[in-house]
């Protein structure tokens, strides 16, 4: 395949930041939820991390949700933390390592095409099992696609296809309308089920355990409320995983998690708020990594909201009085990198990286645009919807102080993340603070302004002021062909354009903090994808 692949190996490194009232902060939080941990242990049976379990051979990794998972349907959720967990469970016909160089050939064996590159001939892995045991075979990578093809959520990733049909057990045909060059990703993230497991469930799919995934674990019990366990898969077709079962926890707040943490109730701790940084830092020592993520912040406007947000001077005005300094030293601590770019290029080689105009912050600027809307004695934009997440609660709360400043007064509601998305992929809110991660190709941003991208987007731009059909042209010419360059430059005209508009502001991209116990070998750290498989106890190697 001529999919070039962006270098995205990350070196780890750990730095420390020690606050004046970080002990009290911490007694605080003991007291608070001392009662919550134990109940939780309690709950859970008391397998602790780093003193559960019999014998290494049995023992659970332990790992914090910091939100129930919302389904077990891979298909049904593009939430992040949602995603981490299915990357134990399923597979694609390709794989992602972030660490040495993104995507890679998984169930796929071997792929031809055509001359006019629409057409992909793919050969499957043998000897592949579902958890079930019942053998891969073609017409359950066809239904899985054509799974993925009828839920609007994945439409981002399946506009694309004109076809999909099996040859024969071992070969795939997969058709395209056009030719695609950033198929990888969706190689990737369509997972393949069996076709027998999840017809036979029927509408339980996705509410009770399954076996219907080809990877190393399967889920073994679920709760939304509390999370999930999943047991290793003896007979995958890689090898029988090392660590034995995975115990996914959910613990909503920050202090929780670091006080479980601490008392080595959780194994590994991914994507930890910053501000914890220190404590962490110091329970774990050597067995800590900071890495650039792949992700972003971003402030979002639905113009069509109300007459105000309506105005481009408004909006353009709200984009200028954001501090992204102030944003990142309350969310990051000052460690975190100021967002002029939607994906960060290290990891998206298609991403521009100049060539569009970036707001940068002016209170004097935002001003005078405020008053040249007709609002020289401030107004009223209305509610920042959020999520409770630390980093996106103390990015709202971070713009809102910024925006009285220059005389803009909005409200900061933060809820739950599922209610959250439900209301902004139905345009129910005012300005959003949203986030993004896991790209690897420009053309993502496809889900966030296509037309087609229902179930996706959060600003819907079809019908609007914009010339959001010319974006849709050239989301196609940057399909169309495959070379880095030319994309990139095909990309920086569309996202001048969408930066024009004043609708989607890059704020932050924010480091990746890990943490891990210290009888845990988790190979070489990764900022999302994360692969259990991977793991192995320190006194069993």
């Amino acid at each position: 395949m001529r999919v070039k692949k962006g270098e995205h190996r990350c070196a780890a490194h750990a730095r420390a930041h020690r606050y004046d009232n970080h002990m009290k902060k911490k007694i605080t939080a003991v007291l608070i939820i001392a009662a919550m941990i134990a109940s939780l242990l309690s709950a859970c049976g008391g397998n602790g991390g780093n003193g559960g379990g019999s014998a290494d051979g049995d023992r659970a990794v332990i790992l914090r949700l910091p939100s129930a998972i919302t389904t077990l349907d891979w298909a049904g959720s593009n939430n992040t933390h949602d995603q981490k967990v299915y990357e134990q469970v399923y597979e694609g016909l390709y794989g992602m390592d972030e660490a040495n160089g993104g995507y890679y050939s998984e169930l796929a064996k071997d792929i031809a095409l055509n001359e006019d590159e629409t057409v992909y001939t793919i050969t499957l892995q043998e000897g592949v099992t579902f958890q079930n045991g019942d053998s891969l075979k073609a017409s359950d990578v066809v239904f899985s696609y054509e799974w993925a093809m009828q839920s609007a959520g994945m439409n981002y990733l399946t506009n694309m296809i004109e076809s999909v049909e099996a040859i024969d057990d071992q070969t795939v045909q997969l058709t395209l309308k056009t030719p695609y060059s950033p198929i990888a990703h969706t190689l990737f993230r369509i997972k393949i089920m069996s076709e027998r497991e999840i017809t036979e469930q029927g509408e339980t799919f996705g509410t009770v355990p399954n076996k219907a995934g080809t990877g190393p674990y399967y889920f073994d019990t679920y709760d939304v409320a509390s999370g999930a366990t999943l047991k290793a898969y003896e007979d995958y077709w890689k090898g029988s995983p090392a660590i034995k079962a995975i115990d996914y926890r959910v613990l909503a707040d920050n202090a929780a998690a670091v006080i479980s943490f601490e008392n080595g109730e959780l194994d590994y701790y991914e994507d930890a708020a910053l501000s914890d940084w220190d404590s962490l830092q110091a329970a774990a020592g050597e067995n800590s990594a900071m890495i650039k993520g792949n992700n972003i912040i971003w402030l979002g406007i639905n113009y069509a909201a109300n007459d105000v947000l309506g105005n481009e001077k408004v909006r353009q005005a709200i984009f200028y009085a954001v501090n992204k300094e102030d944003i990142n030293l309350a969310v990051c601590d000052g460690m975190g990198v100021e967002a002029t770019q939607y994906m960060p290029s290290e990891y998206v080689p298609t991403s521009p990286e100049d060539g569009f105009e970036t707001y940068d912050y002016s209170l004097e600027k935002a001003r005078q645009l405020l008053a040249e809307a007709g609002y020289p004695d401030g107004v009223d934009a209305g509610t920042i919807l959020t999520t409770t997440a630390d980093h996106s609660a103390k990015t709202a709360q971070v713009i809102q102080a910024n925006l009285a400043e220059a005389g803009i007064h909005v409200e900061v509601s933060a809820v739950d993340v599922s209610l959250a998305v439900e209301k902004w992929n139905a345009q129910e809110f005012d300005i959003c603070v949203y986030g993004d991660s896991g790209n690897y190709d420009f053309n993502n941003i496809r889900q966030q302004i296509h037309s087609e991208s229902v179930g996706m987007y959060v600003i819907k731009y079809e019908g609007g002021p914009f010339e959001w059909q010319a974006w849709e042209d050239l989301l196609a010419q940057g399909v169309a062909v495959a070379d880095v360059d030319a994309r990139k430059e095909i990309y920086r005209k569309l996202w001048a354009m969408v930066a024009d508009s004043a609708t989607i502001l890059p704020c932050l991209h924010r480091p990746v903090a890990i943490v891990w116990s210290d009888d845990l070998d988790i190979g070489e750290p990764v900022p999302t994808y994360y692969k259990v498989y991977n793991f192995k106890w320190k006194d069993a190697q």
